[in-house]
């Protein structure tokens, strides 16, 4: 399981090592040569961070992409559900009564998705209840088309269904959707290397700035870690908001107690 506290502990503890190996190597290597001096490398040091930046920011705009999406497929999801749902309420029963309790368990089921993802065995296990439950789903829908009231909104009550299959499977995708690994490599091995840069560069200065450094590093930790919890998506702290599935859910159960 995703944790986003340890995980900013570890990137900022690596990062600080690193930059300190590169301070004390550098230091080490002048004593050995006795090199007198100071060297301006300090262009060294602001082209390292520059970049470093900008592929932090790039990364970012990336898991941040991710996320809408998968935030916009909760809504467009719920939405379709909803719709389909009233146009159950213009069928007759035993139709109507029959999809109104197929559809509360469907939501539930979707609902439940989100937060297994990070299980593989249970994601697989809503895949199959999701499968199993749109079969029956499509089967009592196409019983009901025969049916007077069936006939009268057999397109718009396609369509909604369609519709409500489709959104699924789209947010399969949107959760499958990652930053590449080479990106997310790249991106940690330029990080490293930067705080290695910057301890090559202030021992060839002759300047320490522990403090000032270990805390630039701390907030570079920080910015990675908080990649790695919205491309993550299914567990830490960023996760995809359940609120437009949830008033769905509530709503149909609702209706579902008023009939009775």
């Amino acid at each position: 399981m995703f944790t986003p506290t340890l995980t900013w502990i570890g990137y900022s503890v690596a990062l600080i090592l690193v930059l300190e190996a590169g301070f004390r190597g550098y230091a080490w290597f002048r004593r050995r040569r006795e090199a007198p001096g100071e060297e301006d490398t300090s262009f060294v040091l602001s082209a390292a961070l520059t970049l470093l930046a900008l592929l932090v920011a790039f990364t970012f705009g990336m898991a941040h992409s991710n996320f809408e999406l998968r935030r916009d497929l909760v809504t467009a999801e719920a939405t379709a559900i909803s719709t389909t749902h009233l146009r159950h309420q213009l069928l007759d029963d035993p139709h109507r009564s029959e999809l109104n309790a197929l559809m509360a368990d469907y939501v539930r089921v979707r609902m439940s998705f989100s937060t297994d993802r990070a299980d593989p065995a249970a994601l697989q296990e809503r895949r199959v209840q999701t499968a199993r439950i749109q079969s029956a789903i499509w089967k009592v829908t196409d019983s009901a088309l025969d049916t007077p009231a069936g006939q009268r909104v057999s397109v718009p009550l396609l369509n909604a269904t369609n519709e409500m299959f489709d959104d699924a499977e789209r947010r399969y995708a949107a959760f499958d959707a990652r930053i590449p690994k080479r990106i997310l490599q790249t991106l940690h091995a330029f990080a490293l290397g930067s705080a290695l840069l910057v301890g090559l560069t202030l021992a060839a200065s002759g300047s320490r700035h522990f403090v000032a450094t270990s805390g630039l590093f701390i907030l570079v930790g920080l910015a990675l870690s908080l990649v790695s919890d919205m491309d993550n998506g299914a567990s830490g702290r960023i996760v995809t908001s359940q609120a437009p599935m949830e008033r769905v859910a509530q709503a149909i159960e609702a209706e579902r107690q008023a009939a009775r």
